[in-house]
């Protein structure tokens, strides 16, 4: 049976973004001044710009499939949805700074349907097709990133 250590890791951190995610839109929700807001949002986007950071440096550039075409079919839909949701996080700071409101839903929508992407196609893509030495590096560098 092949390992799911990738799978694994980057699950753990999903967890973590989403508990980060809940934090924000209670803040949100609750109207709280705009220093605890703030606080709350920039905790969130620091994390996920590390996990996107640690996909797309960490794993995917020591991600060398045997068959390429097929295995790099992934990637550009992944990173079109990493600036998509980037994206989002600036309008949202922008408007958080300026008390203006901002469609929260439609973005946790986006991140979720991202996050259950990434669970179902492609951490386990990584998990079943790399060797365990080079699992043992992505692993590494995961844990050197989060």
């Amino acid at each position: 049976m092949k390992s799911t250590e990738i799978t694994d890791q980057m699950v753990k951190d999903h967890g973590k973004i989403i508990k980060l995610l809940n934090d924000v839109e209670k803040v949100i929700d609750q109207e709280r001044d705009l220093v605890s807001t703030m606080k709350v949002f920039d905790k969130f986007d620091w994390e996920l710009e590390k996990h996107f950071f640690t996909e797309e440096k960490a794993i995917f550039t020591s991600y060398k499939p045997e068959n390429v075409t097929t295995g790099y079919a992934m990637l550009p839909e992944l990173i079109k949805e990493h600036n998509e949701i980037l994206n989002n996080l600036r309008v949202m700071r922008r408007n958080i700074k300026k008390q203006k409101p901002f469609d929260f839903h439609s973005f946790k929508v986006i991140l979720m349907k991202h996050k259950k992407f990434e669970e179902k196609e492609v951490y386990p893509k990584l998990d079943q097709e790399l060797d365990k030495s080079e699992k043992k590096v992505i692993i590494q560098r995961i844990n050197e990133v989060l």
